[in-house]
């Protein structure tokens, strides 16, 4: 009798320290999940809408600048004065900056054949008339140039979110070779599809004090 007692008395023991372990263990796991989960959301966030996937081909200069560019770009225009040069267009840059992104494909960017600039700084708004530009698939990639004007940018077209891509490539002018991203001339910005037919690429300065804007259309 004494020796099936011990015997029972061994196996609840066992019982409930498996018991424990296992209850221990799931806590532990849940709780690692979840700080997991909460610092992959805020490496994400710290982003500010750049695909992390993207983050090894930027240069560090240009991680910061395309974060949350929108918002940087709003800040510039609200800093600009009444007496500014173009004060009156602020209104209409201020609602291409804020309209509702759309989902774009790669494909649809092949029909989009021209562009204008418009760039503001503390001394205004400026803003220039359309000209030609070009979509084209190269090497497995979609490339984009302003074929057109004084002032040129070309380079490629990365995917990041299904609403918005990354433009990395470099400026020229009037017939000057083209440049590449990481050169001298390097440039680095995002493309937003705002419309049936119509798309924006918004580059914001290093200092954050000015951007150039481009509208595009069919």
């Amino acid at each position: 009798m004494i020796i099936v007692m011990k015997k029972q008395l061994l196996i609840f023991s066992f019982v409930f320290m498996f018991v424990v372990v296992m209850s221990y263990a799931k806590t532990a796991t849940q709780g690692f999940v979840a700080d997991t989960a909460v610092n992959v959301t805020e490496a994400t966030d710290t982003l500010g809408g750049i695909d992390p996937s993207l983050v090894g081909i930027l240069l560090d200069e240009d991680k910061e600048k395309l974060a949350d560019d929108r918002q940087k770009a709003l800040a510039v225009l609200d800093n600009l004065g009444s007496d500014t040069y173009g004060f009156y267009e602020r209104t209409a840059v201020r609602r291409l900056l804020t309209a509702k992104s759309m989902r774009v494909s790669n494909g649809e960017l092949l029909s989009y054949r021209r562009v204008r600039s418009i760039q503001v700084h503390s001394l205004g708004i400026f803003s220039y008339p359309y000209f030609s530009c070009v979509f084209r698939r190269t090497d497995g990639k979609i490339f984009f140039a302003k074929t057109s004007g004084s002032q040129r940018k070309s380079g490629y077209i990365y995917d990041n979110t299904p609403t918005s891509k990354v433009f990395l490539g470099g400026w020229s002018v009037n017939d000057d070779p083209r440049t590449v991203y990481g050169s001298e001339n390097s440039e680095a910005g995002m493309l937003y599809k705002i419309g049936a037919n119509k798309l924006i690429m918004l580059f914001v300065s290093k200092d954050r004090r000015s951007f150039e804007l481009y509208e595009l259309k069919k």
